[in-house]
């Protein structure tokens, strides 16, 4: 994975295993120091990939990881 896509992965998959749910993308962009839109290409990098699965339903999405 590209080194923002991996950054991204390591961190939103730590926080997932600790509090049982991804955070935001808003939130993984503030606590990376990252752009919304960059958060957002990596987790469309890690789809394709097979790394996650984002479940849209209205107002929200889940990301679940799947290793």
């Amino acid at each position: 994975m590209e080194t923002i896509t991996q950054k991204v992965y390591d961190h939103m998959k730590s926080l997932s295993d600790q509090n049982g749910f991804a955070p935001t993308v808003r939130q993984t962009a503030d606590q990376l120091n990252l752009k919304v839109h960059e958060v957002e290409s990596a987790i469309s990098k890690m789809q394709q990939l097979g790394k996650v699965v984002v479940t849209e339903i209205p107002a929200k999405s889940i990301i679940e990881f799947v290793d």
